[in-house]
């Protein structure tokens, strides 16, 4: 994903409504919320079990490029900057972006906002593929939900309707090592690329790494480019499993990872699905690593 291709539509975004007097937070209250760089810019179905199917083209697909440049899951405390008719500007802390300082900015549909926050308490997150809430909401890999408490093999966490139950085996968390990495990782083989997705439903490239990462509890940048700007710059001859690899000139705009053995994994473009593949040198910008 490319920060320069959202730029121009998020900026155009501050010409189109006023801020509120006084800024407010709001939470996600769909499985996954489509973030799209100005209002009505681009259409896709609401139901994401939709998205790794045939039912999305890919005429579709292509059609997603530049317009929505992320998502945000289930629960997802946001920024909310701007309002206009039916829709709701948003920062996402939880996705870092020189876009704005505050979090990755766009708009999405105002009804897909419960405007309070969630209590403020340590967080359980989703490492199933998806699981589903005793309220009845399936959510992807990656949600972050409050822990009101655990009860054997249940743990009750809130949620924008409440508080809900979830299976503690969905919550169980991941080994700290650069081998979870990978094996995560490899868990969304075969699951078709989705530009802007960053679900179990369809991931982007960098999309894949950000929530791989954040899910062994390091948060990096929700872009390509700006993740290459961040990580810290390793030999290509001295990398390990878990370092980000970067492609394609004159800005950054592909990211995969590492897995050894020369081999790579990546979310590559909209024709294709997550696949391990050998190392490429061709276009390449060099190595970052996150990992500490």
């Amino acid at each position: 994903m490319l920060v320069a291709l959202a730029l121009a539509a998020a900026l155009a975004g501050h010409s189109l409504a006023h801020a509120p007097a006084n800024a407010r937070v709001a939470t996600v209250r769909v499985p996954v919320a489509n973030v799209w760089a100005a209002p009505d810019t681009g259409h896709l179905p609401l139901d994401p079990h939709l998205w790794p199917t045939p039912a999305v083209s890919y005429a579709q697909r292509l059609a997603l490029v530049g317009h929505m440049p992320t998502q945000a899951l289930y629960g997802e405390q946001v920024r909310v900057l701007y309002r206009r008719g039916g829709w709701t500007k948003i920062a996402i802390p939880d996705q870092p972006s020189p876009l704005d300082p505050r979090g990755y900015p766009g708009w999405v549909r105002t009804w897909q906002l419960r405007f309070a926050a969630l209590p403020g308490r340590p967080a359980a997150i989703v490492t199933a593929r998806t699981a589903r809430l005793s309220n009845g909401t399936e959510v992807s890999f990656g949600t972050e939900l409050p822990v009101e408490r655990r009860l054997g093999r249940v743990v009750r966490v809130e949620t924008p309707f409440g508080a809900s139950w979830i299976d503690s085996s969905a919550v169980k968390p991941l080994p700290h090592t650069r081998a979870e990495l990978v094996r995560t990782a490899e868990r969304f083989l075969g699951l078709h690329y989705l530009w802007g997705g960053l679900s179990a439903w369809g991931y982007d490239c960098s999309g894949l790494t950000w929530a791989v990462y954040r899910a062994l509890g390091i948060t990096i940048p929700r872009d390509a480019d700006a993740q290459f700007a961040a990580g810290r710059p390793v030999r290509l001859q001295t990398m390990q499993p878990g370092d980000l690899l970067f492609y394609e000139h004159p800005v950054v705009g592909h990211v995969a990872m590492y897995v050894g053995g020369g081999l790579m994994i990546e979310s590559p473009n909209s024709a294709s699905e997550v696949r391990v593949v050998p190392v490429r040198t061709g276009d390449f910008d060099g190595v970052r690593s996150f990992w500490r």
